[in-house]
């Protein structure tokens, strides 16, 4: 849940089903840029305190924009120098994209 002050339609509070994907981008080591349960098990704990929650509470102005980036900063963190790209999607045709 999540409302954007100052915004006419968006601005009361109000829920999406969003979809987040992840890429991951570097030099292969052990034949892999990235193991993908390591990838799954970073996405899923950086995910977790955004489930069922307030989103006003975890993103100053939760736009679906600023929620990649916050996802994006807690996820690359966790993906040692690699280059990181997050897409959040809010609905079909919808989404915002942070990479770095």
């Amino acid at each position: 849940m999540h409302s954007l002050p100052g915004h006419p339609k968006c601005g009361v509070p109000h829920g999406h089903t969003y979809l987040v994907e992840a890429q991951v981008e570097g030099e292969p080591m052990g034949g892999i840029v990235v193991d993908f349960d390591a990838l799954k098990r970073a996405l899923r704990e950086v995910l977790a305190p955004f489930d069922h929650a307030d989103l006003n509470r975890l993103v100053s102005y939760p736009s679906c924009e600023a929620i990649a980036m916050e996802i994006h900063r807690r996820l690359k963190a966790r993906m040692e120098g690699r280059k990181v790209a997050v897409r959040v999607w809010e609905g079909e045709g919808k989404w915002a994209e942070y990479e770095q």
